[in-house]
């Protein structure tokens, strides 16, 4: 089957069409996320991303519907009054980038003409670009210091450090970073915002600064084994692991190994395989593969306190450069 972007935004037309437009809590729907790109494919497979806005509190979070091996349907539900202050909505990195420019598919009434007006008006002056900043920034700061406590992080809460460590340099030049581009972005970002250097950086906090790219794709089985293992349960425990993506993330992680950035598959593939441990469903063998991951990555409870160095510098380079953007645009 030829994918195009054509057929993509149909697809997203149709599902409003059959399922939100007659349902009088739908205040509007928007189609965002990759397929507004000029390529949205990566490895042939995407995902349709729909923001529902609804006028009271949604009865679920996210839902994910498959078309077919190679596209999803991503479906996040959100309630209008997190939009009723659209002004806060300029430091908001999420939301309001969300609202700068995406494409509406349905609505009643004016909700998004009203919202996305006051929400452009001063979106880049410099108050709001570091409040974007310092959302993710602030975060990674006080986890880290909670590490110097005594507090031990987890696989995930360190990788979500690093996840805000990145997004706080990345939204200063645009939109929060993909997960399945996280890695392939960065370089532009961290360029864009006058450190280059901390490309390497980010990749040695990950334990991939050095890594073989034939060592990530010998890991592609155990991967695939832990994900299937962990997407089959029933009801779905993490929608981020829901077996319709499986394909999603494979076909990308095996496009990044083609590219002449390899050690760009590290973050989707590390993320998806923490959250498939987290479900405990993984058995001793899975288990023991992903143990075996890393201890190659230092990532394991023995070379996290190493890591958790390098993140420092890191965020040491990160406060400053903001700090440095606060007292040029004296805000």
């Amino acid at each position: 089957m030829r994918i195009t972007r054509e057929m993509l935004i149909k697809l997203a037309r149709d599902t409003v069409d059959k399922r939100f437009k007659a349902d009088p809590s739908v205040v509007a729907v928007f189609l965002i996320g990759s397929v507004l790109r000029d390529e949205p494919l990566l490895g042939g497979s995407t995902d349709i991303d729909l923001l529902v806005i609804t006028k009271n509190e949604p009865s679920f979070e996210r839902e994910i519907v498959k078309i077919s091996n190679e596209i999803h349907l991503d479906i996040v539900f959100e309630a209008e009054s997190l939009y009723a202050k659209p002004r806060e909505l300029r430091s908001d990195p999420w939301r309001g980038w969300t609202m700068w420019n995406p494409q509406l598919l349905h609505e009643k009434g004016k909700f998004f003409e009203y919202t996305q007006s006051i929400l452009r008006a001063q979106f880049d002056d410099p108050a709001n670009l570091l409040g974007r900043a310092r959302t993710f920034a602030g975060p990674a700061r006080e986890a880290w210091t909670m590490t110097q406590l005594g507090s031990e992080p987890t696989l995930p809460e360190y990788l979500t450090m690093v996840e805000n460590a990145a997004n706080a340099l990345a939204v200063l030049g645009g939109f929060p970073l993909a997960e399945r581009r996280f890695l392939l972005e960065f370089p532009r970002r961290a360029e864009l915002a006058g450190h280059p250097e901390l490309t390497d950086t980010l990749l040695a906090l990950l334990g991939g600064l050095d890594l073989d790219p034939e060592i990530l794709r010998a890991w592609l089985p155990a991967w695939e084994a832990a994900f299937l293992q962990a997407a089959a349960q029933q009801p779905p425990n993490d929608l981020r692991i829901h077996a319709a993506r499986l394909e999603y993330y494979k076909q990308a992680l095996l496009a990044l190994l083609a590219t002449e950035s390899p050690s760009a598959c590290l973050w989707p593939l590390l993320h998806t395989w923490s959250l498939c441990a987290e479900t405990g469903t993984l058995n001793e063998a899975q288990q023991n593969d992903w143990l075996a991951v890393l201890q190659t990555l230092g990532l394991d409870a023995s070379g996290l306190s190493l890591r958790l160095q390098g993140l420092d510098h890191y965020l040491d380079v990160l406060e400053e450069t903001l700090d440095a953007m606060t007292a040029q645009y004296d805000v």
